[in-house]
């Protein structure tokens, strides 16, 4: 019988189910110091991250700072080298042709020529452990950190060689930034110059009051002798000076000098470097000293003084190489100045000499029969950014950088603006092409009238609205609600800000020009743009589509013709398409060669392809021409300082041919290079609907890409395209009112002005400010018109530099 187990689950009525082994009560105070511990190390491990994150941060701009150049040659500096400007001559050699020297009181003393005594008084109050550190006196610096981090800035932590530097560059920002940086060029310098050579630069750069560069200058000013015979008292005295040139000038305050000097005796004294025998003489000498000052006869020197004056490019030329040199060297740009007149530099000048005599001629020579104050400005320009030649003035010039109204006047474009951005960015988005119908018809939320209510605008140069028109011609009669349809289409004023800002180099537009729908539409900036911008932001219809940063030199090079900075080869931006810059390039083309409603027609050259736009503001009180021929831009200005009514508009599109001509007299003929893509095609002047892709010709030729162009719309309406002179009579048959209209003014037949200003009440135009009260660009008649926006006076934008170079 096979056995059978059995359980007898009596025998386990009493047993207690095992619990499970993982359910466990934890000690709530356990439980909470775990957690604690957790957070703990979880905000440790953060902390750690965060400051190695930090650390490498800090260690990579230190690095950063560690290679930047520091823009200082004491060699250079101590040789106090003229500066060189360099053209090519006819033959494309470069040869010199202006010296830049400085004017400034400061008479370089080489090292041995300056007594101990002179080193001994300045290390003793200013660095004393000036041979035993390599450029920072790291408990002096440290003690200045928290004074500076505490919001005292305290100078007390610079060593001579920090100080030396300071004064180089003139970097004077109160920030820790700035003590990194210096703290980095302090070290570099140190390894590049020995203790004798920076301690010579400093007695011979830092300022000791009364305009006087140096010891040198000092000692000739103060006691009338050369630093090398003068006493330990004497040096002392003027060693006191640098701390505060202020507080411590000894022809302001003598007796504030006399403390100065004494404490300087006194320190020399305890660190050993005078006898006690030395201390009293000093000390005796220093409490009946007088002081020389200015003498009658100390005439100043003008031994260069031939009556050269520098042209308005060369002006241009130093402002551009002073900025590029602050930029590079991070210093300021009087320290940048001071470089170009004492370093030795070798400027490689982009001029063209040629172009830049004929263009001052013409600008003296304008027609000024009806406004004897009228003023010009212009710039020509290579399609690279080359700044080919200059000019700020209808007047002969007098003197070295002088106001120039071609970079420093922020002015209002008018219509001149309609092709930099609102048209081509609404084709480069295929929004328009070339023949599409637009309205010519007011935006119904326009502008804030005067008491705050939205109201409909622009209004036209010419009476009311022409409702549907083709592009070119849109362009020709200059309309501004055509304009100002585009830019709402395009998505307002912020989009067309943006681009110019970004990508075509505007830089003097106020904020407020991004909310305002007639600036960059029409032209009424609440800032400005200069000429010089104007004709780079041209450029991009003669280069398919680019902008580049306009230059006035190809590089600089340093005394050892190492360069320093290189603008060739540059690399530009692409403002728009290949396609939609011919395109513009053809609608303007259209604009001049067909000019009937504005003065673009005066800029036709025979034997040339000329393209443009005239410009002109409310009141005419600016007038423009922005053009090109296949081998240059040239933008021209002509207005008034003090802005009132040109009684003449066609100056400047009359001074473009006048140039123009002059500049493409003897050149090798050429035409403008399209993108190999670009469809020519017939088109119907009623509806702007193809005609034919064959055998085009006659005014009616358009410009178009595969993917942004009309249908075929066949030769229905269509007249003899061959015979442009009856076009003006039947072209705005089917539109509103054109041929009723009466034009107000009828300007495009007067000559007395290009019909393009937007009516008072618009946002157009603007006047540019007298130079003598910097009123940038866009003061308007109007109340209700949009303009302003405030430039610097001529004294204190640019024109800085006391030493013009001659």
């Amino acid at each position: 019988m096979r056995n059978k187990r059995e359980t007898d689950i009596s025998q386990y009525k009493d047993i207690q189910p095992e619990i499970n082994p993982s359910v466990r009560k934890v000690n709530p105070v356990k439980r909470f110091f775990k957690a604690l511990g957790k957070f703990i190390f979880t905000i440790f491990s953060v902390c750690v991250v965060a400051g190695l994150i930090a650390a490498i941060s800090l260690g990579i701009y230190i690095a950063s700072l560690a290679s930047e150049p520091t823009g200082i040659d004491l060699r250079a500096k101590s040789l106090n080298q003229t500066s060189f400007i360099m053209v090519q001559n006819s033959d494309g050699k470069f040869e010199q042709y202006q010296t830049l020297y400085s004017t400034e009181n400061r008479i370089w003393v080489d090292n041995q020529k300056i007594p101990q005594a002179m080193k001994d008084a300045v290390v003793s109050i200013e660095d004393k452990r000036f041979f035993d550190h390599h450029g920072v006196d790291w408990t002096r610096t440290l003690s200045a950190v928290v004074s500076l981090a505490s919001g005292t800035d305290s100078y007390g932590g610079s060593t001579i060689t920090q100080q030396l530097i300071k004064n180089i560059t003139d970097d004077n920002e109160v920030s820790l930034t700035r003590k990194m940086r210096e703290i980095c060029k302090a070290l570099k310098l140190e390894n590049e110059y020995t203790k004798d050579e920076i301690l010579e630069a400093y007695l011979n750069v830092v300022n000791f009051g009364n305009n006087c560069q140096g010891v040198e200058s000092a000692a000739q000013l103060y006691f009338d002798k050369s630093i090398e015979n003068c006493s330990i008292a004497e040096c002392a005295a003027i060693a006191g000076i640098t701390q505060n040139p202020s507080k411590w000038n000894p022809l302001a305050y003598p007796e504030n000098n006399k403390i100065r000097r004494e404490i300087i005796i006194n320190e020399m004294y305890d660190q050993g470097k005078i006898t006690e025998d030395e201390y009293d003489a000093a000390m005796k000498e220093s409490a009946n000293m007088t002081f020389v000052g200015y003498t009658s006869d100390r005439d100043d020197e003008d031994d260069n003084d031939d009556g050269y004056i520098q042209n308005w490019y060369i002006d241009e030329l130093f402002y551009d190489a002073q900025k590029d040199l602050a930029q590079y060297y991070n210093i300021s740009e009087d320290a940048a100045s001071d470089k170009l007149y004492t370093e030795g530099l070798k400027i490689y000048c982009a001029m063209d000499i040629r172009a830049q005599e004929m263009m001052e001629n013409a600008a003296q020579n304008i027609d000024k029969s009806n406004d004897p104050e009228l003023q010009i400005a212009m710039t020509l320009m290579g399609f690279d950014g080359r700044v080919i030649a200059t000019v700020g003035s209808s007047n002969k010039k007098t003197e070295a950088l002088s106001w120039d109204r071609a970079t420093m006047s922020s002015l209002q474009p008018g219509s001149s603006i309609k092709p930099v951005v609102v048209y081509p960015y609404a084709i480069d988005n295929k929004m328009l092409y070339f023949s599409s119908q637009i309205e010519d018809a007011p935006l119904e939320k326009y502008e804030t009238n005067e008491y705050g209510e939205l109201v409909s605008g622009p209004k036209n140069w010419y009476a009311g609205y022409k409702g549907t028109m083709l592009l070119p011609d849109a362009i020709e009669i200059s309309s501004n609600g055509t304009a100002a349809q585009a830019m709402k289409m395009i998505g307002g004023p912020s989009v067309a800000y943006e681009q110019v800002v970004t990508k075509m180099g505007f830089s003097h537009l106020s904020e407020e020009d991004a909310y305002n729908s007639g600036g960059l539409s029409i032209g009424g900036l609440t800032g400005g743009v200069t000429v010089r911008e104007m004709a780079s932001a041209y450029s991009y219809m003669g280069n398919g589509g680019l902008y580049y940063n306009p230059y006035t030199y190809y590089y600089i090079t340093d005394s050892e013709d190492n360069i320093i900075i290189d603008n060739r080869n540059a690399v530009p931006k692409q403002a728009y398409s290949p396609t939609t810059a011919a395109i513009m390039n053809r609608l303007l083309h259209y604009n001049v060669t067909n000019s009937v409603n504005t003065n673009a027609g005066s800029a036709r050259i025979s034997g040339w392809d000329i393209i443009g736009k005239t410009g002109t503001t409310d009141a005419d009180k600016d007038s423009w021409f922005c053009g090109m021929s296949p081998y240059a831009t040239l933008a021209i200005w002509t207005g008034f300082d003090n802005p009132h009514t040109i009684s003449n508009t066609t100056v400047a599109t009359s001074t473009f041919n006048k140039v123009m001509s002059s500049y493409l007299s003897g050149m090798e003929h050429k035409d403008f290079k399209f993108p190999s893509n670009l469809i020519e095609a017939q088109y119907n002047p009623y509806s702007g609907l193809i005609v034919s892709t064959e055998n085009v010709s006659g005014k009616y030729v358009g410009y178009y890409t595969e993917d942004n162009m009309p249908s075929n719309g066949g030769w229905d309406g269509y007249y003899d395209s061959s015979d442009s002179d009856n076009y003006d009579d039947y072209n705005y048959d089917s539109s509103s009112n054109y041929s009723d209209s009466s034009y107000s003014g009828d300007e495009n037949h007067s000559g007395g002005g290009d019909g393009d200003t937007s009516s008072a009440e618009s946002q157009g135009g603007g006047e540019e400010p007298k130079p003598e009260e910097s009123q940038g660009g866009g003061d308007t008649s109007s109340a209700e018109s949009q303009g302003g926006g405030e430039e610097p006076k001529p004294e204190e934008s640019g024109g800085n530099v006391s030493a013009p170079g001659a």
